[in-house]
């Protein structure tokens, strides 16, 4: 559904943990956005969410807001005029949330990843591209300026190598520990690496991945791969790797070596988090901004959607969060099947 300019834009949120906080908090920043409904299986976490928005608002002097809290999102649909609906629930809960929110035929904001089963998200897609409706997939790095950057630095260059490593602990909720839940750590927190792959060197036409659990065997209640590593062909020809593992638990650390490297025709790019630097064949050096502003930037990008039909500053769609998904679920198919795996391809 698409607003007019000067029409307030009403946004439900189905999922209302910290993630969808992070969301709320831009959003409400915003004139002309009213959040309109919150839905999640625990009302207590509907409670702790509004609490939370209204006291961002208090520090700003505003008054507080009321919001109407459900447990069902076809009955929040039913009860509430919305615009749009965030959703921001664990890997393992995608599917019919998604379809009632198209069923009524409201735009859709996805956080990653956007599904764990490639099937079901091609449904998803299908069924967003049939409605008509603006939709957006939440890979907030790709807005942040010295992402920006190094991409405008890449533009007519030949890529050469690309490396994306990411190294961390085990997150408290229990169902990130279980394949079946979380997709492991390649889906569901590495996902932005590879999607910064694809938006900065293209699409991925290859994969070839190996994955164990090696470091955290005795961890109770775990079965994903503590490492994991892939090899990448891209259709530009450029080849790249993934490696990422949660077994720094106890203190462990490795400085460093988070990150994105790109070796490109006279330019290598090394980016950690939001920035990084670009160095230049003759020794020059542009160090790439780092800083906030990249989630504020993918949530107006979303309004600005729903108020004009402009989906220009959206900079991953269902579609495109789709793709993404492919790759990381095609590396881990790999490391179970042993073969080489074309993301998208069925097996």
């Amino acid at each position: 559904m698409v607003v007019g300019v000067a029409d307030t834009v009403r946004l439900g949120f189905v999922g209302t943990g910290d993630r969808a906080f992070e969301e709320m908090r831009d959003l409400v920043g915003m004139p002309d956005v009213v959040l309109a409904g919150f839905c999640d299986v625990a009302a207590d976490r509907c409670a702790a969410a509004l609490a939370r928005v209204n006291a961002v608002l208090a520090e700003s002097g505003r008054p507080p807001i009321d919001v109407p809290f459900f447990a069902d999102v076809r009955e929040m649909c039913e009860a509430v005029p919305l615009d749009g609906v965030y959703v921001s629930v664990p890997p393992f809960a995608h599917g019919p949330v998604e379809h009632a929110i198209l069923d009524g035929g409201r735009a859709l904001f996805v956080e990653k990843p956007v599904a764990l089963d490639p099937g079901m998200a091609r449904e998803i897609a299908a069924h967003a591209r049939q409605a008509g409706v603006v939709t957006a997939v939440g890979y907030q790095l790709r807005y942040f300026p010295g992402i920006l950057r190094a991409r405008e630095l890449l533009q007519g260059r030949t890529v050469g190598l690309c490396i994306a490593n990411r190294f961390g602990g085990v997150p408290g909720a229990p169902w990130w520990r279980v394949q079946s839940r979380s997709g492991g750590m390649l889906i569901e927190q590495h996902t932005h690496g590879v999607d910064l792959l694809r938006f900065l060197a293209g699409e991925v036409e290859t994969v070839y991945a190996q994955a164990d659990t090696r470091l955290l065997a005795d961890l109770p209640g775990l079965d994903i791969a503590d490492v994991n590593a892939a090899t990448l062909r891209f259709a530009s020809g450029a080849v790249g790797t993934i490696a990422n593992s949660c077994a720094l638990v106890d203190g462990l650390r490795l400085p460093g070596a988070d990150g994105l490297y790109i070796l490109a025709q006279g330019l290598a790019l090394a980016l950690h988090g939001t920035g990084g630097t670009a160095h230049f064949d003759g020794g020059a050096r542009e160090d790439l901004p780092g800083g906030g502003g990249g989630n504020a930037a993918m949530n107006a990008a979303f309004v600005h959607a729903l108020r004009t039909g402009d989906r220009s500053r959206i900079l991953s769609d269902y579609d495109d969060g789709l793709r993404t998904f492919e790759v990381t679920h095609a590396a881990h198919r790999s490391a179970v099947e042993g073969r080489v795996v074309r993301p998208g391809v069925a097996p």
